[in-house]
């Protein structure tokens, strides 16, 4: 599979989403350890020679940046102790497999910078 600079993935992002319906039916699932993603298992429920696959693997690094960013935001602006115990817990878990997941798949060759 021929590498996909990030800047395409990132305009393409509208195409891979404009059917909601149909992305619902296919989405990424994965496997933690301790409460942490393990990227590894990023779209674990679809063949890897399927298809669904590599669209998988691809909108799994949207997925992961939104959630990251939306628990980030909501950290920011909150003061409430039990509130932000409960998002820093997933912000930290998403952001962190972001960052993970973006970096294997880079290493892998699947995107590029």
């Amino acid at each position: 599979m021929k590498p996909i600079a990030l800047s395409t993935l990132l305009a393409l992002s509208p195409a891979l989403s404009a059917d909601t319906d149909y992305a619902k039916r296919f989405p990424p699932k994965w496997l933690e350890h301790n409460g942490q993603i393990r990227p590894e298992t990023l779209c674990y429920n679809y063949p890897e020679k399927s298809h669904m696959y590599p669209l998988c693997r691809l909108q799994a690094i949207e997925y992961l940046q939104q959630r990251c960013q939306r628990y980030s935001n909501i950290l920011d602006n909150t003061d409430d102790p039990a509130t932000r115990r409960h998002y820093n817990r997933l912000s930290n878990k998403y952001c962190t497999a972001s960052e993970q997941y973006h970096k294997m798949l880079l290493d892998e060759g699947v995107i590029e910078e």
